[in-house]
């Protein structure tokens, strides 16, 4: 094209008689060399918006309340289930905003009330897996990760990136919580590696960084801290982690309210729909449990035409404030709890007074104890049988909660060994008699905790070694057993 110009432009120099019809010329081959390059433009442009409208990375599986969808343009339109997502795009919720999205490579993404995430890259290579990239920028807020093939795959070319460090992983289900200047993260499976930025862990980067990096497990029952005031993030017991601060409320009680919502009558779910109700309810099952929980149920096979009715260890009423009081260990309860059906809790505040959080269970009991100076349990304790002294459960199934009975317990800890076991013998008006049985390690300060696909449990016992509680659920009979004990030493 460029030489056809230049032709014209010989001749028009040679004969001047001619220079119209050059002009024209020239005129003519200038305006088809344009429409080219605009042409060019055009495809150019064409390439640069089908990329940034590339092809769906995920779609939205669960919405609950106000949340929204803002695509690399800035439209932002509000978040329904069934929504496509693609790379550059923001997720932000409202107070009551909760968005689940499933990636193309099976990775699940749970974004909480309050927190806005964006999807920086996210691509996966089904022939090779190895060539993945996923990087996703928590901007503020809580969120809980599972990773698909691609992370599992590549995992040096995993990064969630929070406004003052990096987090990689090693195949993993973790949550965080983050501001503009701390985070809290805890690991329900796998291990994350956290990392404040430097200038060997750049935020454009991919992949964990190794400086000053910290490592959390699954299985350390730990949680894992950091600030702007901190050189190097930090693991801290779960139960001695700052209970109050926003972060950790984000974590644990993120969807207390929503199990309160759920359980309440329908005439004070206050804008709350039937389509929601449901979805909240799947949400719970969902839950971010700190703590971890047991094993194994056996059902008798005449379970229900057989077992004779009988209260047991649990209390045929609420046992008083006093009684409870005398005890070291005390179950506290959010709210009102199960109602007419706590035969031992007392609300939060007065479980406080003068004992501190060991554990807690469903974001709804805490056990307290007292706990001066260093939280570790008494030398020389060794091996402990305790009795049962009392208990409280319950089956949900739907919206319908009922009273379990707790009819035989046994615990024996080995302090020395580290490891406990457990069982309890339940009853159900309509469903029978089961028997509920755990085993598991016992943990520095006296925790203890274990779990399976399908049950968990997780309790402490007093410093001295004289008392313990746990808490205890199971799947069972088409729905949900929970309860709560409280042990004597023998």
């Amino acid at each position: 094209m460029l030489a056809a110009v230049s032709r014209e432009l010989m001749m028009f120099m040679k004969n001047p008689g001619s220079r119209v019809n050059i002009l024209k010329s020239i005129g003519l081959v200038v305006l088809v060399y344009l429409s080219g390059y605009t042409c060019l433009s055009a495809q150019e442009n064409r390439s640069i918006d089908n990329e940034s409208l590339a092809g769906p990375i995920g779609e939205v599986s669960l919405v609950i309340g106000k949340a929204f969808i803002e695509s690399q343009s800035a439209k932002s339109s509000r978040a329904k289930n069934g929504d496509f997502v693609r790379v550059g795009d923001k997720i932000r919720t409202e107070s009551n905003g909760h968005v689940h999205i499933r990636f193309i490579d099976q990775a699940v993404l749970s974004v909480r009330p309050r927190s806005e995430l964006q999807i920086v890259a996210y691509s996966f290579d089904a022939a090779n897996p190895d060539n993945s990239l996923v990087k996703l920028n928590l901007i503020e807020g809580t969120a809980r990760t599972v990773s698909g093939e691609a992370a599992k795959t590549a995992r040096d070319r995993f990064r969630l990136n929070t406004p003052i460090a990096a987090i990689g992983v090693r195949g993993t289900d973790f949550v965080v919580s983050t501001t503009s200047d701390s985070l809290k993260a805890l690991v329900n499976d796998g291990a994350i590696v956290v990392a404040p930025y430097s200038d060997q862990c750049l935020q454009g980067g991919t992949g964990p960084c190794e400086v000053n990096s910290i490592e959390l497990g699954g299985q350390s029952m730990q949680i894992l801290e950091f600030d702007s005031e901190m050189t190097q993030p930090r693991l801290v017991p779960i139960i001695a982690a700052d209970q109050d601060a926003e972060q950790y409320q984000g974590i644990v009680g993120s969807l207390a309210a929503l199990s309160q919502v759920s359980q309440s009558d329908p005439a004070t779910r206050r804008g709350v729909s039937e389509e929601e109700d449901a979805t909240f309810r799947e949400v719970i099952t969902d839950r971010d449990v700190i703590t971890e929980g047991v094993t194994s149920v056996d059902l008798g096979a005449n379970a229900r035409e057989n077992a004779p009715y009988a209260t047991g260890y649990t209390p045929e009423s609420q046992i008083s404030p006093s009684e409870l009081r005398q005890r070291q260990l005390v179950w506290g309860r959010f709210a009102d709890g199960k109602g007419n059906l706590e035969r031992l809790t007392l609300p939060m505040a007065e479980a406080a007074q003068g004992r501190k959080v060991s554990v807690g269970a469903i974001q709804e009991y805490f056990l307290f104890r007292p706990e001066h100076g260093e939280v570790q349990v008494n030398s020389g304790l060794g091996e402990i049988g305790f009795s049962l002294s009392s208990a409280q459960a319950y089956f949900k199934s739907g919206s319908e909660v009922s009273p379990v009975a707790v009819t035989k317990g046994d615990l024996l800890m080995d302090f020395a060994n580290n490891s406990f076991e457990t069982s309890l013998d339940l009853y159900h008006m309509q469903l029978g008699d089961s028997r509920f049985s755990a085993l598991g390690r016992i943990f520095d300060g006296g925790y203890f905790h274990f779990r399976d696909g399908k049950s968990r449990i997780v309790g402490a016992s007093s410093l001295d070694g004289s008392e313990s509680g746990y808490f205890f659920d199971f799947l069972n009979w088409d729905g949900l057993v929970q309860g709560i004990t409280l042990w004597d030493a023998k």
